[in-house]
């Protein structure tokens, strides 16, 4: 058998273009997702609307999130804890909150 033909490889067309300066453009503002996470009155009417549509695992998903962003955030600077110990400390859960979900749910759809 003869030997097979490869072309040759492709040549990177990012090396050739200019590197943009994202601090200079104007029109820009840096995100900072982690102020959005902390603020009560957003995680309130996010885990309310979980719960006006019966969902409960959500409630749970949007407090364990607001509570490892405002551990990320707060508790991490303070303690000196590992982080595989702060986050086993913030995944037990309240089951009850079906309770309260299946309440809301039955209460809004009336």
């Amino acid at each position: 058998m003869g030997k097979i033909k490869i072309s040759k490889k492709r040549q990177r067309s990012s090396v050739k273009s200019p590197k943009l300066n994202l601090n200079k453009m104007t029109g820009l503002t840096r995100a900072n997702p982690l102020k959005e996470l902390i603020d009560p009155e957003k995680t309130g009417l996010a885990i309310l609307e979980c719960l006006q549509n019966n969902d409960p695992e959500g409630v749970m998903e949007m407090i364990s999130i607001y509570l490892d962003a405002l551990n990320k955030a707060q508790l991490r600077k303070q303690s000196k804890l590992p982080k595989s110990t702060m986050y086993s400390a913030l995944k037990h859960r309240n089951p009850t909150i079906k309770t309260l979900a299946k309440i809301m749910h039955a209460s809004t759809h009336e």
